[in-house]
């Protein structure tokens, strides 16, 4: 497959198809539609996907996704150690790189390096630049190393045709980094086809700023596509993503902004003359599931079918004649469905709710009598 359908043409209803390859999709949350647009992208692939969720209450990818669990590759090198403390202390670490350095030298695991940090944190000097070095260092395996060893990870990633997804939603976002990078890393060395979907990618893989995400995802976007592997970025903006990854990307698709400049420097960044290029005020004006897909020398603009979603209502809505948001189109939307953790978390919360209100009813009666 070297195509796959994206939806129809706003105005004709024309099919609109994208190329397969690394592809970043953009918007303003709850308003573009950017996850719909993924799911329904990939059911038409027919190729295999792999999706994260990191928020609670995440509903993408629950209706045509299968969870399963993530794997974990355990590394203690200086390059990976460093783009953890770095990607969580949000600051470079390369005047703390000879003390890292040092702590990662025949380390094999993470609790070696943290066991290593402890011990000279024991001995220097107290108030000392180096004390707050490895305050930090140790800090941050505090938080890291008993989550790791408390977790069940899989020992394969158990990857099936269609949407697989990790839920991480409530992790700390420390494990998050570390998890998300080791599932690509795996993808990349010993699976094919498969599309991987890093979802907040102004995070995970940001400007200027080491993690151990960006280090895995950029060696997957310069070498995937030799084994059909590609990488799909989600992100609420794309200038705030790692440029070495962004120039990888041979498809763009822009849903709806509401920040002038920040639309003027993505429209900047389009490798297109500027004839082809849409106005700020058109990415200001989409509307929910309307996307500018800018391929290597074309710009369509398209509203993304839901995989849900008819093929003769989806048209309907890419002329104007239906809203997206509208009975006629949402009767089609399936049902979330809802997962015992969820139940359970209502369950306490209205118990939480009852023991306020008789603790109440006590306090009253006392009062009174």
């Amino acid at each position: 497959m070297t195509e796959i359908k994206f939806g129809y043409e706003v105005g004709t209803g024309e099919e609109v198809y994208i190329p397969l390859h690394h592809t970043i999709i953009t918007g303003v949350t709850q308003q573009a539609g950017k996850t719909t647009a993924l799911e329904g992208v990939i059911a038409r692939s027919k190729l295999t996907a792999i999706a994260f969720r990191i928020k609670r209450g995440e509903i993408g990818f629950t209706t045509i996704g299968r969870r399963i669990q993530p794997v974990f590759r355990e590394r203690a090198d200086w390059r990976y150690v460093e783009s953890i403390i770095e990607a969580i202390m949000r600051e470079p670490q390369r005047y703390n790189r000879a003390q890292i350095i040092k702590a990662c030298r025949g380390a094999k695991t993470l609790r070696d390096v943290w066991e290593r940090i402890r011990f000279q944190l024991a001995k220097v000097r107290e108030g000392s630049y180096l004390e707050s070095v490895y305050t930090n260092l140790d800090a941050y395996l505090q938080i890291v190393v008993p989550r790791i060893e408390q977790m069940n990870f899989a020992k394969t990633l158990d990857l099936k045709p269609g949407i697989n997804v990790v839920d991480m939603s409530g992790w700390e976002p420390e494990l998050q980094y570390l998890v998300l990078a080791s599932v690509i890393e795996e993808v990349h060395e010993n699976h094919r086809n498969v599309i991987v979907v890093v979802p907040e990618a102004w995070e995970f893989i940001p400007v200027r700023r080491k993690t151990p995400v960006k280090l895995a995802a950029e060696r997957l976007a310069r070498m995937g596509a030799a084994v059909g592997n590609y990488v799909y970025l989600d992100s609420q903006n794309i200038m705030g993503i790692d440029p070495d990854i962004r120039s990888q990307l041979g498809v763009w698709i822009l849903g709806v902004q509401r920040y002038e400049h920040e639309v003027k420097r993505t429209l900047n960044a389009l490798a297109l003359p500027p004839r082809l290029k849409p106005r700020p005020e058109d990415i200001m004006r989409l509307k929910l599931g309307e996307f500018y897909i800018s391929t290597a020398d074309t710009v369509v603009k398209a509203y993304a079918q839901p995989a849900w979603l008819p093929d003769e209502v989806a048209v309907k809505v890419a002329k104007g004649d239906l809203d997206p948001r509208s009975p006629e189109v949402q009767k089609y939307k399936p049902k979330i469905p809802v997962e015992p953790e969820e139940i359970l978390i209502s369950l306490w919360s209205k118990a939480d709710e009852l023991e306020k209100k008789v603790k109440q009813l006590y306090e009253r009666m006392e009062a009174i009598t």
